[in-house]
């Protein structure tokens, strides 16, 4: 284990070089001048050749990565041209609420997910599989978008049970907190759902049907007892793949929730950076979801060998 996890984190180093380079790359391609955002309309040309030499906009492209590649080194993930701050202390205020909006949609998926495609595999062709069928079906149907915007109208325009805009913390109030997030966590939890639940479903339908299975039934054992002790534990190897890829994908995945529902999360903040051409703040922001995304998929590996010992991580 010790040498698989130096060996994983090794591998970390050259991800995380390639993610930069692309990161760096993509955004000097879009059109536009970043010295407009940060000059007012008809400024002196000396104005912006100022700025231009203190942002080092005039050097050479590979001079101007090497030296955001340094700074990206050291912690300093540059200043933000609109917002006149360092970018660090930007995404740190805006990362905590995009990871509790992640992690309720991935609790919702969860909690209505698994028990569901559990069952249908166990109960095939009843009432239960085809609701886990059509279920799976709706939530990879429904645009996010229209979703949220439809939970906005019933439940916060028509029922009024749960606000549609704004944001409170869980270190202001916790009931507040969790008031606020409901309709976004369920919005962001609907695609997951969906894919969860026919994942789920499929794998536990191919254990079920191995020989192991037939065996345990042989010997007297209950439905539950093979479920509970056998063909859960393996069917949850390739759903927790998916999860987990999907989760990291929620992550990056925020910016149409977030604007939906006005919340002043990480995907907010790079959907800003690119409208407002802040490159500081879209780049910073995508580096830290890059790592937390190549960070997960290490987790996952580690838990693949607790959920099967066969497993040879080396």
């Amino acid at each position: 284990m010790r040498r698989f996890l130096i060996r994983r984190l090794l591998y970390l180093i050259p991800t995380m070089f390639l993610v930069t380079i692309a990161v760096f790359s993509i955004l000097q391609l879009i059109p536009g001048d970043p010295v407009d955002a940060m000059v007012e309309i008809g400024a002196d040309a000396e104005v912006r050749e100022l700025v231009v030499k203190q942002y080092g906009f005039d050097k050479p492209i590979i001079v101007q990565y090497g030296i955001w590649l340094s700074k990206v080194i050291q912690g300093d993930l540059g200043r933000s041209i609109l917002h006149a701050r360092p970018v660090a202390v930007i995404v740190g205020e805006a990362l905590p609420l995009t990871v509790y909006l992640a992690i309720g949609g991935m609790l919702f998926a969860l909690l209505f997910s698994f028990p569901l495609g559990i069952f249908a595999a166990v109960k095939r062709k009843s009432l239960v599989d085809y609701a886990a069928q059509v279920t799976g079906l709706i939530g990879l149907s429904l645009p996010s978008f229209w979703a949220g915007l439809m939970l906005m109208l019933v439940f916060g325009l028509v029922l009024k049970w749960f606000p549609i805009f704004g944001y409170v913390s869980p270190g202001e109030s916790m009931t507040g907190f969790l008031h606020h997030m409901f309709l976004p966590s369920f919005t962001l939890g609907i695609e997951m759902t969906g894919v969860l639940t026919r994942m789920t479903r499929s794998t536990m339908l191919e254990e079920l049907n191995k020989d192991y299975v037939r065996t345990h039934r042989s010997q007297g054992l209950t439905e539950a007892e093979i479920v509970g002790r056998f063909t859960l534990k393996n069917a949850m190897i390739p759903t927790l793949t998916i999860s987990s890829i999907r989760f990291a994908m929620l992550l990056g995945g925020t910016v149409v929730i977030e604007q939906i529902f006005s919340l002043p999360g990480i995907g907010n903040m790079i959907y800003d950076g690119i409208m407002g051409k802040d490159f500081p703040i879209v780049q910073g922001g995508i580096i830290i979801l890059s790592a937390a995304f190549i960070l997960i998929n290490l987790l996952v590996d580690i838990m693949y060998k607790w959920l099967d010992p066969r497993i040879q991580l080396e």
